[in-house]
């Protein structure tokens, strides 16, 4: 063998001693994911609770306000607590336990929402209110809620067969389901393959994990190059030798796949996620017309609530969304489909959802109040954004990690080609997306999970799981070739 081969076979063998424990860290944890994403545990019912509600003799919500001299909040809703108790849940600002007040007599409930969550949290997973053994308000992320959820602040609810339900009041919509061993798993898989603890980032973390991913970047394409210029010299002599034949086939036939992980996973570290900067809207019990009041509670509804139409950070232009009993509701449960299926089960068509001006009870498009919140987050005028769709379904650059449905689309006319996914219920921007995030987005979801194909999600997984276990033991060979040669 020539001695430029020698030299590059053993710096090979070298580098792969170093970066082999991160290759084997990557790969088992990668084989954990499909196993995680099988065996979490799953609600029994997906969408929330069905409710009427019959406001036409209640207390109009305004008066109840001004009962109890609330002059500013920050959410309002409508909810049926039990068959003969509709409450209105009203969040102050800079608070993060809303109060509720019965809609008949406008009087206090105590604990009321600590009880709400325990009422859906009993709904999705159909346990028994006495296997409920705690309830906890989390207003930050932990090991048992990672920031994945997006959503804050939560309720938990603790049960006594262990799982624990996360659950989101002011949407009545569960946030995920855990027990100990779902967070055990997720905690190793964070640590394994992202390299973080407790969901805190370190100083340095992204710079080295890039300089991994570009040393086993040259591994491979050692690899790759040592394979074919030895090829005719030396392959035909390790037949005797099983462990050295079966690593460099083995090491040639995964080569692309780890070149597409590689590539994907470099380009995602290096791609940060656009920043959300979500504004808490502000409402003014003052701008509640008692005329709109009237309008939106003349015919039984299933939903009511207050939702920012515009705003900046003094004032927020509010306004009633409805939704008439016996249509049709795409809103709910964050789970409310598998992220594996949810191309099946979520509907397609525009949840059929009203908006009156609590001010002036003039009605208004969906579509024209998200393009409005776009202008209020963006500070720029109206004629600088471009069209706005209906998103009813998880697909493309605005995926299940975004977590809210149903939200709209708002393209803008600048030059990184901005879009905004805004949820209309609550006003908030649930994705901020450039060109760039979109290329990335689609970079990981083909290179790195293979969304691409026609297969099965269970299929694709296990398919996955199998290239990344090959890699470990491309990588526990290759320890064994250098620990017997030492």
């Amino acid at each position: 063998m020539p001695t430029h081969l020698k030299k590059l076979l053993k710096l090979h063998r070298n580098f792969g001693m170093v970066l082999g424990i991160l290759v084997l860290l990557w790969s088992l944890t990668g084989m954990l994911h499909p196993i995680m994403s099988a065996t979490q545990p799953q609600p029994v019912k997906r969408m929330p609770p069905s409710q009427q509600l019959h406001l036409e003799n209640a207390l109009p919500a305004p008066q109840v306000l001004q009962q109890h001299q609330i002059k500013q909040f920050s959410a309002l809703q409508a909810i049926e607590l039990q068959p003969d108790l509709v409450a209105y849940r009203v969040l102050e600002p800079n608070q993060n336990i809303a109060e509720y007040f019965d809609s008949q007599s406008g009087q206090l409930i105590e604990n009321a929402e600590r009880q709400d969550a325990k009422r859906l949290a009993i709904w999705y997973t159909d346990l028994a209110k006495q296997q409920i053994t705690s309830t906890e308000l989390i207003t930050e992320f932990n090991d048992d809620y990672p920031s994945v959820n997006r959503l804050l602040p939560v309720w938990r609810v603790d049960f006594d067969n262990g799982l624990r339900a996360y659950v989101d009041p002011s949407q009545s919509r569960l946030a995920t389901l855990s027990n100990d061993k779902k967070m055990w798993m997720a905690k190793i898989f964070r640590l394994g393959h992202t390299w973080t603890w407790q969901g805190q980032a370190w100083t340095g973390q992204a710079l080295l994990m890039q300089i991994v991913l570009i040393g086993i970047f040259t591994l491979t394409v050692m690899g790759i190059r040592l394979f074919f210029r030895i090829h005719n010299r030396q392959n035909h002599r390790l037949r005797q030798k099983p462990i050295r034949f079966l690593h460099r086939y083995l090491g040639i036939s995964l080569s692309v796949f780890i070149l597409l992980w590689v590539i994907s996973g470099s380009y995602h570290l290096w791609q940060k996620e656009s920043e959300i900067d979500n504004i808490q809207p502000v409402f003014n019990t003052q701008d509640l017309n008692l005329n709109a009041w009237k309008i939106v509670t003349q015919h039984p509804v299933q939903r009511l609530n207050i939702v920012p139409i515009s705003f900046n950070q003094q004032h927020t232009q509010a306004g009633w969304m409805i939704q008439l009993v016996g249509k049709s509701s795409i809103q709910g449960s964050l789970t409310a489909v598998k992220e594996h299926d949810h191309h099946n089960h979520i509907k397609t068509s525009a949840p059929a959802l009203e908006l009156i001006d609590a001010a002036n009870s003039e009605k208004i498009s969906i579509l024209e109040q998200s393009r409005r919140l776009a202008a209020s987050y963006l500070k720029r005028p109206s004629h600088q954004l471009g069209q706005s769709t209906w998103v009813t379904r998880f697909g493309g650059e605005y995926g299940f990690i975004n977590k809210r449905l149903p939200v709209v689309k708002v393209e803008s006319n600048l030059n990184n080609q901005l879009r905004l996914y805004i949820e209309p219920s609550s006003g908030i921007i649930a994705a901020k997306i450039t060109q760039q995030d979109a290329l990335e987005g689609f970079s990981f979801a083909y290179l790195h999970k293979w969304t691409w194909l026609p297969i099965d999600k269970t299929l694709r997984d296990i398919l996955l799981a199998s290239l990344a276990g090959l890699i470990a033991l491309l990588v526990t060979l290759g320890f064994c070739i250098q620990i017997r040669k030492r």
